[in-house]
């Protein structure tokens, strides 16, 4: 009995193979168990490479010379959040030869869990993020989404703002575990919170105030969430120097925002999936409140 090489048999069917001793004599009764073990082992080679998915061509792969590695990853991270995927792992690159991953899932419309993967390579030149594709034969969609949404990201900030020129405009972020440690430097909440970051601009010639009582979430069913009280708030945080800047900016009094000044504050709330935010602003010279509906993001 004559066996293939991988070589010979020709792309995956030499995969698949039985690969023994060099010389095999007498038919499959004189197989060793070494030789049935090998096809086993190849297998598994096969499984493990399915389940690290299929790296794309080096074409898909985005080279940002001059770009901190810091950055880089900050940035794939929030790409990845805008291809609506959630972010489910993430480690930062240790240095030259020493790649960093960024790993999220979503579900597809056809019901499908999709994982998108990033592998993130520094050196002192600058960074490159090369897509990882979940299946054995991709179409790279996720490559090329990865790619442009990447390199739009990269050019705006990395803390939005407000967009209006004129007017008070407040925006409201949620930031999981994954963009506190690169926003904060580490973990600011204990688990079963949620931190919303607040940042108001003030376009107008009139100063503006926002209390705690004054913004809530507003979950799928409908029911508006307020955020936790002071006591609750601070037991709530985590230690550490994220924790503390937390606590430093809270909002937990009455903030006034000045003319043609922008304002940054912390909320803490009970964990859950709120798709808008009440905010109500009052006019200080006048008194007159105002409320607006937005967007968490």
């Amino acid at each position: 009995m004559s066996l293939a090489s991988p070589t010979e048999a020709g792309g995956l069917h030499g995969l698949f193979v039985l690969v023994g001793p060099a010389s095999v004599t007498g038919g499959l009764d004189h197989l060793t168990p070494d030789v049935y073990q090998k096809p086993r082992m190849r297998w598994l080679v096969l499984f493990a490479a399915l389940a690290a998915g299929c790296p794309a061509p080096k074409r898909y792969a985005v080279d940002r010379p001059g770009l901190e590695c810091e950055r880089a990853v900050r940035v794939a991270r929030r790409t990845l959040d805008q291809l609506g995927y959630t972010v489910t792992e993430m480690r930062e690159p240790r240095g030259p030869g020493t790649a960093g991953q960024i790993t999220g899932i979503k579900t597809m419309p056809n019901g499908r869990t999709s994982t998108g993967r990033v592998r993130i390579n520094c050196t002192a030149a600058g960074a490159e993020l090369q897509p990882v594709e979940d299946t054995l034969v991709p179409n790279f969609e996720f490559s090329r989404a990865f790619g442009y949404s990447f390199t739009t990201l990269v050019q705006r900030p990395d803390v939005e703002t407000p967009m209006v020129e004129a007017g008070v405009q407040p925006l409201l972020e949620a930031l999981d575990v994954y963009e506190q440690r690169l926003d904060l430097g580490g973990d600011a909440v204990q688990s079963g919170t949620l931190l919303v970051r607040l940042t108001i601009r003030n376009g107008t010639d009139r100063a503006v105030t926002i209390a705690p009582a004054d913004l809530t979430l507003v979950g799928a069913n409908g029911g508006a969430t307020q955020p936790l009280a002071a006591a609750s708030a601070q037991a709530a945080l985590a230690g550490g120097a994220a924790g503390e800047r937390v606590r430093r900016e809270l909002l937990s009094r009455p903030l006034k925002v000045p003319p043609k000044t922008t304002a940054v504050r912390f909320l803490l709330f009970p964990a859950g999936a709120y798709g808008e935010a009440r905010v109500t602003l009052e006019d200080v010279e006048t008194g007159e409140r105002d409320g607006v509906v937005t967007s968490v993001q």
